[in-house]
């Protein structure tokens, strides 16, 4: 499922926005976007977490807005 996913991907959305990548490729830009947590101490002596995203690419900055990626990454 997941190559013919690849496949549907890669053309029709990453093309239409100037990005043209081998399916390769773009799984390898998408399996580069990371998620880091952030642990300190809070009120009351309760830890506290942020989920944040690594730095990322300008490639991938791209993908995330083709593919809607946003609705995926950690809210503050």
């Amino acid at each position: 499922m997941t190559g013919s996913l690849a496949y549907w991907m890669r053309p029709v959305r990453a093309r239409q926005a100037g990005l043209d990548l081998s399916v390769r490729a773009l799984l390898d830009e998408l399996a580069g976007i990371g998620e880091t947590v952030l642990l300190y101490q809070g009120e009351k002596g309760r830890p506290r977490a942020r989920r944040m995203l690594t730095e990322t690419s300008p490639t991938q900055d791209a993908l995330v807005e083709v593919f809607h990626l946003q609705r995926y990454a950690p809210r503050h």
